[in-house]
């Protein structure tokens, strides 16, 4: 029995490693695309970053007093005076990103704001346009230098500045944010990275496992084989340990890419949040293990997904079809957990492939317990035994496998 496995084993081993085409999709490519994408991501962010720090802002501005005039000409903003009748045309290049913020001041401001007691406060209105990047930073540029002119004015009414504020807010307190460095930065990187993982899993199983079984069926082979003396549960045994190993291969090589790509990413999006990352980035053998194991287990459960899939089919064609649901069930699992921020709870490690996506998660923050990890892989592999036994007795079934 253990001899047939072995050939059957040799067999499919020989087909994959054969063609070139399958080595590259299934152990060059993930590797490569992991370290690729991230490497645009991170350049793109850190370039996006820069553009917006060195953009000029430009401001129209209305009624404006001379102190803040002088305040947003200090900052090199391009400063713009109109009248009120400009104020229309204003806001539609507001809207088309050629100008970035309008500021109106009460006509009456400089009499009214001295005259306070008399007269009702004056009125400062803004406008911006929050879906544009420049707009968003020159308007929270220009509502600080206005409470700024807010705290000079009530100092000028009492007499002197300082009398404005009543206390002050951690002016002599350099410790006032207490945050675990590593776990913040980590936490960026746990954002994508898990979703980006399952989808390069799953993907490099599927272009294998429906060609192994269901290809053979569609070119007549898979009948030939099951007429020979040996027993179903040898070849179906042989066809989902060979396709493991493949597996196994491109789990390994996707975690390869992991390797490498962690510190690139890293070390773009340098000085991003006010931290360097590649300072605090730094995951050690027993992380890297996890990620791995973590990759095997979830990988067990797409080959008995994608095995099974293909034993129903009748062709290459037709698993693909069986495949598409699950593929997209699996990029739901990937997409649910990317945005989330509560502490998962240890029931939810034991949620096949979700579950797997969560682990990955903690341990890419440093927040992977123990008993969450044991039992993801756990569940995980206790799936993948039962697909297996699954496709074992679909391999017995005469209907399903001469698609009668």
């Amino acid at each position: 029995m253990f001899e047939m496995i072995g050939v059957i084993i040799k067999k499919e081993l020989k087909r994959v490693f054969t063609d070139k085409r399958l080595i590259f999709t299934t152990l060059i490519l993930p590797p490569v695309m992991l370290v690729v994408l991230y490497g645009i991501i991170g350049m793109g962010a850190s370039g996006m970053m820069e553009d917006i720090e060195s953009h000029t802002s430009r401001i129209a501005l209305i009624d404006v007093p001379k102190e803040v005039e002088e305040a947003i000409k200090a900052t090199g903003s391009q400063v713009k005076i109109i009248d009120k009748e400009d104020m229309e045309n204003a806001k539609e290049e507001i809207k088309a990103g050629e100008l970035d913020v309008m500021i109106e001041f009460d006509p009456e401001f400089i009499q009214k704001a001295t005259n306070y007691t008399e007269m009702p406060p004056p009125y400062v209105n803004t406008y911006h346009n929050s879906s544009e990047d420049y707009s968003s930073t020159a308007y929270y540029m220009v509502r600080d230098i206005l409470m700024q002119y807010e705290n000079y004015l009530l100092g000028v009414r009492m007499g002197d500045e300082s009398y404005a504020s009543v206390f002050d807010i951690d002016e002599n307190n350099p410790e006032n944010i207490i945050v675990d460095d590593k776990k913040a930065s980590g936490r960026l990187l746990s954002m994508l990275l898990p979703m980006l993982i399952t989808i390069f899993l799953f993907a490099g199983a599927m272009s294998l496992g429906p060609d192994s079984i269901a290809g053979e069926k569609e070119r007549g082979t898979m009948a030939t084989l099951l007429m020979t003396p040996v027993k179903r549960e040898v070849i179906a045994f042989g066809k989902v340990i060979s396709l493991g190993i493949l597996a196994f291969l491109s789990a390994l090589s996707s975690f390869l890419g992991i390797v490498i790509a962690l510190p690139l990413l890293a070390e773009s999006f340098s000085g991003e949040m006010g931290m360097n990352l590649s300072d605090y980035i730094n995951y050690g053998a027993t992380d890297y293990m996890m990620i791995l194991g973590i990759l095997i287990s979830m990988e067990v459960i797409f080959v008995g997904m994608i095995s099974a899939a293909s034993v129903v089919a009748k062709n290459v064609k037709e698993a693909g079809t069986y495949l598409m649901p699950i593929y997209f069930m699996v990029m739901i699992a990937a997409f649910s957990n990317m945005y989330s921020t509560q502490t998962p709870s240890l029931i939810e490690y034991a949620i096949p492939v979700y579950g797997s996506i969560v682990a990955l998660k903690g341990v890419l923050s440093f927040e992977l317990p123990l008993m969450g990890l044991a039992l993801n892989i756990g569940i995980s592999l206790m799936v993948g035994i039962g697909l297996v036994y699954l496709i074992k007795a679909l391999f017995e079934n005469e209907n399903v496998m001469f698609n009668q």
